[in-house]
């Protein structure tokens, strides 16, 4: 359901020439492709952190700043790359994405309590700081030779700023994300906003947002909803197939054998535990937040014997489920991704393949975490 709703926010926002506005505020600021991927990584990152949400915030960068990046010279590798990396970094820090609420209510202390969601977070901040610094290393340098320079040919029409209004919805989506209002009624009231606007500044018709012809409906939100449809039906057998993974007992014998490997060396249990989620996240990487419900029990129930304190579980499950199912090309990260790229009828050539690479957050973040596990801590509960 959230996808096929920002399936309709983002097709209206590209209807009402949002894309347009960046580019013109691109050539205005002579923005080349390499800054532009770094400010795609930084807004992406935002906008996952206010909302919560990686597949919003995908679904809605896929979108628009996708487009503008390609537009002012940007390598659409990279582009996808750094959206994927800032809804990657969303995922692992915001308080109101799922991935910390589960990671946080599911590792308690021996009398029950469970971890509070802002102190678990304030703990693998430093973690997350240091994926961060590195990935924007990364598309600095990286990008000085994979980008093209400013088109020249792009052509900017006098009224192309209007379109820049359209982030005002994206700000809205924002600050009732950090009001802590539900994410649909934050995307409802974001869409009536942006059709306001787009009507207002005459961006948008009615026609545009709804048209009928011959019989044949069409226009932003019909069409918002079509191009999510087939993700949607992809992503439902892809998550069948975690459920056989899960209902074999597959994952319970994988935890018996690694059960065996924890002793009473805290380096060793986590570094188990790191083990653990990964291969979590990489069989189950249609949707992180089944492999984080899945993998959490079993992680609370090994850390408490072994003496790891619930902040340092919760490290570790944040950040390392949010690595895999962002990068492997079957996960349903990915795979939205490249829904919302063909549903734009773009010409870049781009695959799944291209962003295990390019996708460098997560890669970071899974170094930076297991760095932290073999280094000796007396942070024990």
């Amino acid at each position: 359901m959230l996808w096929l709703i920002v399936g309709v926010y983002g097709n209206i926002l590209k209807e009402g020439h949002l894309v347009e506005g960046l580019v013109w505020a691109a050539i205005t600021l002579d923005c080349g492709g390499t800054a532009f991927i770094i400010v795609t990584f930084l807004f992406s990152g935002l906008f996952a952190i206010s909302t919560g949400s990686g597949f919003g915030t995908i679904s809605a960068m896929s979108l628009t700043l996708f487009p503008a990046g390609i537009a002012v010279g940007g390598d659409a590798a990279l582009l996808g790359g750094a959206i994927l990396s800032g809804a990657a970094l969303g995922d692992s820090i915001s308080p109101v994405s799922d991935t910390a609420v589960i990671a946080a209510s599911t590792q308690q202390y021996d009398d029950g309590r469970v971890a509070d969601v802002g102190e678990s977070i304030r703990h693998r901040l430093s973690v997350v700081l240091w994926a961060v610094v590195l990935t924007l290393l990364f598309f600095s340098f990286v990008g000085l030779w994979r980008t093209e320079t400013l088109q020249t040919d792009i052509s900017s029409g006098s009224d192309d700023y209007k379109g820049l209004f359209l982030l005002f919805p994206i700000l809205v989506v924002m600050i009732l994300a950090l009001r802590k209002v539900n994410i649909f009624v934050s995307l409802f009231v974001a869409i009536v906003v942006a059709v306001a606007i787009g009507l207002g500044l005459h961006l948008l018709t009615l026609g545009n947002l709804v048209h009928i012809e011959d019989g044949h409906v069409s226009g932003a939100i019909v069409e918002g909803i079509g191009s999510m449809a087939n993700i949607c039906l992809l992503l439902m057998v892809v998550v069948s197939l975690s459920g056989l993974i899960i209902q074999s007992g597959a994952m319970k014998q994988l935890i018996s054998l690694l059960n065996g490997y924890t002793t009473h060396s805290q380096q060793r249990t986590e570094i188990t535990l790191f083990s653990l989620v990964a291969i979590a996240g990489i069989l189950i990487a249609a949707v992180n937040t089944i492999a984080n419900i899945c993998v959490a029990p079993f992680v609370n129930d090994i850390g408490q014997r072994q003496g790891i304190h619930p902040f340092r579980r919760t490290t570790i499950l944040a950040t390392v489920i949010c690595t895999f199912p962002f990068v492997l090309p079957y996960g349903g990260c990915l795979l939205l991704l490249m829904k919302g790229v063909e549903a734009l009828g773009a010409t870049v050539e781009l695959e799944a393949t291209d962003m295990f690479f390019t996708t460098v957050y997560p890669w970071f973040l899974l170094v930076c975490c297991f760095i932290t596990c073999i280094i000796r801590h007396h942070h024990r509960k």
